[in-house]
C-alpha cells in the first residue's frame, strides 16, 4: 500500500526506535551477567575474534582454518551457556530480544513488509480519522451483548419471535465469525450494514477493524461525507496534492476498506459515479470492504441506482440490522 515519505518515514523510526531499545535491554543484560561471572566478558571478547578470524579464512578460501576458528567458536559459545545456566540465567539470556522476531525490527521480511509493518500502517493512516483510540474502547472484548433488548420479538420476523438480543448474537455475529475466517483465508468478502441509526452497525465494524489490525491487515477507515469530499477536492481543484493522491491510493489498495455513514455526503452525480468506482475496483482486486448506512437497500437503489445496487446484491454480505435505539441504554460510546 503506497506512503507517503512523511508517513513512511514515520514507521521507520518506529523501527529504529525498537532496534535501539533492543539493543540497550540487551547490553544491560550483558553488563549484569558480566558483573557477576567475570569470565564471560573473556568469552565474548574470543568469540569475536574467532568470527573474524573465520571470516578472514572464508575470504582466503581457506576452508581447513575457517572450519576450525568455527568449531572452536562453537565449543565456546556452549561453555558461555553453561556458564550462564549454572549462575540461574537462561541459556538464551543475553540474546537480543525484538519487539518483533520475524522481521527483526527492520519491518522487512526479505524485500516484503513485515506484519508488524502493516499494523502500524494502519495505525498511522487511521490517525485523523480518530480510528486508533476509538477502536480501544470499542471492540470485542468491550462487545455487551446484554445491550440488546431480549424481551420484545422483533416486528421485521413476526409472526416468527426473533429478538433484537438473539439476531445480533446469532444471525449478525454469526456473518461477522465466517467474514473474519475468510479474510484470514484469503480476504474477498465484503459486508453491507444497513439499518436505523444507533443499533450496532459502527460499533461492529470497528470491532472488525480492530481483530484485524490486531492480525496485522492493513485496514482503512473513512467517513463517506469526508471520503467524497476529498475525491471532490482532488478532482476540482488545480493544485496537485500528493497527501490527498496518497491517501485515494490507499483508500483503492488497502486489504480492508470499512466505509461508515454512506448516505450522510453530499450527492452529486460525481459522487454516484466515484463510489462506483471504488466499489467496482475493489471487488476486481479481490479487496474487502465494509460499508455501513442508515438506508435500507430499496433507498440505495433509488439514491446510487440498480447498478451499484446489485453489485451489493451480488457480491456483499447483507446484513440489515433491527430494533431500538441502543445510545438509551448505553452512554459514551458510538453505537453507530
Amino acid at each position: 500500500m503506497s506512503l507517503t515519505r512523511e508517513q513512511y518515514n514515520e514507521i521507520m523510526r518506529v523501527f529504529s526506535r525498537r532496534q535501539n531499545e533492543a539493543y540497550h535491554r540487551q547490553s544491560t543484560r550483558q553488563e549484569e551477567v558480566e558483573r557477576q561471572i567475570p569470565a564471560i566478558r573473556v568469552m565474548n571478547e574470543k568469540i569475536a575474534e574467532l568470527s573474524a578470524r573465520e571470516l578472514e579464512a572464508g575470504f582466503r578460501k581457506n576452508r581447513e582454518a575457517a572450519d576450525r576458528a568455527r568449531q572452536e567458536r562453537t565449543d565456546l559459545q556452549q561453555k558461555k551457556k553453561k556458564l550462564l545456566t549454572d549462575a540461574g540465567f537462561g541459556a538464551d539470556y543475553l540474546d537480543i530480544r525484538y519487539f518483533c522476531e520475524k522481521c527483526r525490527d527492520t519491518g522487512y521480511v526479505g524485500n516484503v513488509k513485515c506484519g508488524c509493518f502493516r499494523m502500524l500502517e494502519s495505525e498511522l493512516l487511521n490517525r485523523d480519522s480518530g480510528l486508533p483510540a476509538l477502536l480501544e474502547r470499542e471492540n470485542f472484548s468491550t462487545f455487551d451483548p446484554e445491550i440488546f433488548d431480549d424481551t420484545e420479538p422483533l416486528a421485521e420476523f413476526l409472526p416468527k419471535e426473533i429478538t433484537q438480543y438473539e439476531y445480533m448474537t446469532g444471525t449478525v455475529m454469526d456473518s461477522v465469525r465466517d467474514f473474519i475466517d475468510g479474510f484470514e483465508d484469503g480476504g474477498g468478502q465484503n459486508i453491507l450494514m444497513m439499518g436505523p441509526p444507533d443499533t450496532g452497525k459502527t460499533f461492529l465494524g470497528n470491532c472488525i477493524a480492530r481483530t484485524l489490525i490486531d492480525r496485522q491487515h492493513t485496514v482503512v477507515y473513512e467517513r463517506a461525507g469526508g471520503m467524497f469530499e476529498m475525491f471532490s477536492s482532488m478532482n476540482f481543484s488545480r493544485v496537485r496534492e500528493e497527501a490527498l493522491e496518497e491517501r485515494a491510493a490507499q483508500i483503492g489498495s488497502c486489504e480492508l476498506l470499512i466505509i461508515d455513514d454512506l448516505g450522510t455526503e453530499f450527492m452529486t452525480e460525481f459522487t454516484r459515479s466515484k463510489l462506483f468506482n471504488i466499489i467496482s475496483n475493489r471487488l476486481s482486486a479481490g479487496l474487502s470492504t465494509i460499508i455501513s448506512t442508515n438506508l435500507s437497500l430499496n433507498q440505495l437503489s433509488s439514491i446510487y441506482g440498480e447498478r451499484l445496487t446489485s453489485r451489493f446484491i451480488g457480491e456483499y454480505i447483507l446484513l440489515p440490522f433491527y430494533g431500538s435505539d441502543l445510545r438509551e441504554k448505553k452512554r459514551g460510546g458510538d453505537i453507530g
